[in-house]
Order: structure tokens, then sequence, then C-alpha cells
């Protein structure tokens, strides 16, 4: 146990104390291992050299081919140029010994001789002409090679060296025969719509049925009555209009006979104490209308004009208080036509039912400003007229 003892104590102090040596390239080492620096790649050697090897191949090639080419490509340069000098100056000697020729063959001639210019002048006068001119351009040519220098000379020779024949005829351009075929059109052809424009209306026309209250001022009776007839309502703009036309009506009212006062001489005995009236009247108004209210399907217009009536026929009948009768009746027939006469006020209440066709219900007052028919009565009406209108004339 002692010695397990002293093993324990060895091992104690061993730890506690520990004697290790420090070396900081270790820690340099460990460092490196937990992070490594990325290795850059390295192109190897073979590549390199292989690389080198193929562009210096190239480098010789090229520098051993291209004189070579330049050589074969000029060769045939210079040999055109001395050609054409030798021809140039060839033609030059022959054009000499074309202008000395004629003296002394025209010397000749005189002596007796034929002239080998002027046989020769018919048949080579084209030929003749042509190498003048020949001769002309290589002088200009020539001349030229020498102010440019070779290299220039050259190049303006090869591409002068070629000169075809230029022939003035002309031919006519031939087209190849082609086969054209139209196919008929199949069916109906389709017809182009017009253009839909918003058209407006510029006459409107309108069938009316009007009952209304007839009656005597200051009678106190109101009798019904009505009539219907025909309106034509021409549009002058967005909101004023004008309304004329015809209508059949009926008036019949009750009044007392103190408000009766027709244009006669005749007395009564003893006087009625109540009238009826019975009248049949041509109805002509004419109004201006303006239009207060525009929506998309309903309108309202106020209104405002004068109107003549024209009396078909009145019938009057009398009745009396008590047992005494008198005359009972009495009529009058196209005797009494007033003229602007009547005052015509009302409000429209329109409601479209489409383009073409539209409702409206309209009240009215009819006011007297005369006196009317032959009892020269104060005759009023009120009523509502109602009314289908139809739009006609179009305008865009």
């Amino acid at each position: 146990m002692k010695e397990g003892k002293d093993i324990d104590k060895l091992f104690k102090d061993g730890l506690e104390n520990p004697d290790l040596p420090f070396n900081d390239l270790d820690w340099d080492n460990l460092e490196e291992r937990l992070h490594p620096t990325p290795k850059r790649r390295v192109v190897p050697l073979i590549w390199l050299t292989a690389v080198a090897g193929i562009a210096a191949m190239l480098l010789l090639v090229f520098l051993l081919v291209k004189p070579k080419a330049d050589q074969s490509e000029n060769k045939p340069l210079v040999k055109t140029k001395r050609e054409t000098n030798k021809k140039s100056d060839k033609l030059l000697n022959d054009k000499d010994n074309l202008i000395n020729k004629p003296a002394d063959e025209t010397t000749s001639n005189e002596n007796g001789g034929i002239s080998l210019l002027a046989g020769n002048n018919n048949k080579n006068k084209a030929r003749n002409s042509q190498k003048g001119a020949e001769i002309g351009f290589t002088n200009q040519i020539s001349m030229k090679s020498v102010e440019m220098g070779s290299s220039n000379a050259i190049n303006y020779l090869a591409n002068v060296i070629y000169n075809p024949e230029i022939s003035a005829e002309t031919k006519l351009v031939e087209f190849e025969k082609q086969n054209l075929t139209i196919e008929p059109v199949k069916g109906k052809i389709p017809r182009i719509k017009d253009p839909i424009f918003k058209k407006k209306s510029r006459f409107v026309l309108s069938i009316l049925a009007a009952p209304d209250l007839t009656s005597v001022q200051k009678s106190g009776q109101s009798s019904l009555s009505g009539g219907f007839g025909i309106e034509a309502t021409v549009i002058l703009t967005k909101k004023l209009s004008v309304t004329t036309g015809a209508s059949y009506a009926k008036k019949i009212y009750d009044s007392n006979f103190s408000l009766y006062k027709p244009n006669t001489d005749y007395v009564f005995g003893i006087k009625p104490t109540n009238i009826h009236a019975n009248c049949d009247v041509i109805d002509i108004p004419i109004n201006l209308n303006y239009k207060v209210f525009n929506g998309r399907r309903n309108s309202i217009f106020v209104s405002t004009g004068l109107s003549s009536y024209l009396m078909l026929k009145e019938k009057y009948s009398y009745s009396y208080n008590g047992a005494y009768q008198g005359p009972a009746d009495f009529e009058v027939r196209n005797q009494n036509q007033h003229y602007l006469g009547i005052a015509n006020v009302g409000v429209e209440f329109q409601h479209k039912i489409n383009n073409n066709l539209s409702i409206s219900a309209k009240p009215f007052m009819k006011i007297p400003l005369t006196d009317i028919g032959y009892g020269n009565s104060k005759l009023s009406s009120t009523g509502v007229a109602v009314s289908v209108n139809m739009n006609l004339f179009k305008r865009n």
C-alpha cells in the first residue's frame, strides 16, 4: 500500500509541475493544417514547350511561303509591263512609217505608180483607226507608269490589259412565258359594312291623345273633354325645338246664362238659367320647346306657344226654371275662327324606348286670350297629352 501511495504521489507531482519543451514551429504547423492555403495550379512544363514549338513552326512556314507567293504574283505583271512597252514601241514605229509613207507614195503616183496607202485605205480603214486608238492609249499608260513608279504602274497595267470588245447592238430581253391564271371567287363577295356614325333625328313625328277638363272662367263648372291628333317637331339645337300640328277636339262645358254673351239681337222672353255647349274644334298649336333635363333614357321639356281654334260646329242647349219652356237649343257651323287666340303652357316628360321610338306625357293648360265661340266665353282647358314619338330624317 505504501508503494501504491508513492506511485500516486509521483503521478500527482508530475502532472502538477509538467516539464514539457515549447516549440513555435509545432504551433505554425497546426495552424497550417487548420487553415490550409489554396495551392496554385501550375501549368506543366510540357504544355508550354508544345505551344512554343507549334508557334515557331507556324512562323517558319509563314516566312518561307509568303515571298514565293509574292514573286509568283509579281512575275506576270512585270512581264506584261515589258510586253506592253515593246508593243507600244513597235506601234510607234509603225505610226511613223504610216505618216512618212504617203509623201513618197504620192510622188510615185504622180510618176504613174500605184499608192499602197490608197489601196490599203479602203480595206484597213477600221483596223487603222483601232490601232491609232491603241497607240494613243498605250502611250498614256507608259507615261503614267513612269510617273507612278513600278509598283503602281504594274497594278494600273494589270487592270487595263484586258480590253473586251464592246458591241453597240441592242438585244431585246426575252422573258419566259408564264402561265398566269386567275381563279374566280367562289360564293358571295362579302359586303364591306359602312362605318357606323351616331345619327341624330332632325324631325319627330308624334301621335297624341289629350283628355282634358274644359270650363268657362268664373263658372265653377268643368266638363270632361278631349281630342286626338298629330304633331311634328323640328329640332333646332340640342335644347331648342319647335312643334306644330293639328288635332280634333271636343269642347264640352256648362255655364250660367250670365256668362253667355252672343252677338245677336234676339231677346229671350224669359232668360234661361244654364247653358250646355258641345263644340267641335280644330286645334292648331305652335309651341317652342326647351330641354331642361337630358338623361340616357329620360328627358324633360318645358314648352309655351299659341293655338288657333277653328270652330267647326257649335251646339248650345238651354235650360229653364219652372214650367216655362223657351228655345231649347241653337246650332252654329263654321262661323268662328280664333287665330292665335289661346296661350299654351306645358311640361313634357319623355322616355326613350330605343333610338327611333319614345313616349311622353305632357300636362298642359290652355288659357284664352280672347272670347271663344258664338257665346263669346272665356274657354279654358287643363289636361294631359299622351303621345308616341317617332324619329325621322336622321342626320349625322
